[in-house]
């Protein structure tokens, strides 16, 4: 990433094909199995031209996710109408592709190249995050103009939340969909009126 190297490349086409090598071994191997030296050795470049532009696997990995050349599974939202089973549906399989041995480690990675400089974080949030993000606050939205989402809640602080669990239990391996489920119908509680004696 860009925070992450060291000097500029002085190839273009060296760069790609690293990227292209770290993306199918990771696809082939799984991340854990991948090692710098094979992806310099697929690439025909030099160990210390990657160090040299990264610093660390993890940073080849996000580059190449940022690129296009090894995707993760998209999250889409489903619209049914009812709030609370698309979130419940979205949260279940979500936590199915998160789980899956092919993206589980890729998902790491990237949680631990989001750990370093912030202009690389910002970078992995624009690219991976946001996108999900901002379609998750948008149906959220929906629903509370639809009156099934109190006017009181942010829509942003229900997406922080069920994203950062998704995210949270994803990499502890925790299980997902009940806890999921709990916090959906807390947030999708009506308020009960006040009492009239």
């Amino acid at each position: 990433m860009t925070g992450t190297r060291i000097g500029r490349p002085r190839s273009e086409a060296t760069r790609l094909a690293i990227l292209e090598a770290a993306a199918a071994l990771t696809t082939e191997l799984g991340y854990d199995h991948v090692t710098i030296d094979a992806i310099a050795s697929r690439a025909g470049a030099g160990k210390q031209t990657i160090y040299r532009w990264w610093s660390a696997k993890s940073m080849v990995v996000a580059d190449a996710v940022i690129e296009g050349l090894l995707r993760l599974p998209a999250l889409d939202l489903p619209d049914t109408g009812d709030l609370g089973d698309d979130l419940k549906a979205w949260s279940a399989t979500s936590a199915v592709k998160m789980n899956d041995s092919r993206f589980l480690q890729v998902v790491r990675a990237l949680v631990t190249a989001a750990t370093g400089p912030e202009q690389d974080a910002s970078r992995l949030y624009e690219h991976i995050m946001r996108p999900t993000y901002e379609s998750l606050v948008a149906r959220l939205r929906q629903g509370q103009d639809a009156g099934q989402l109190s006017p009181a809640v942010s829509p942003e602080s229900v997406a922080d939340a069920l994203l950062g669990t998704l995210l949270f239990r994803t990499l502890a391996r925790l299980p997902m969909p009940e806890t999921m489920a709990g916090i959906i119908d807390a947030l999708l509680a009506p308020t009960a009126p006040p009492s009239s004696s």
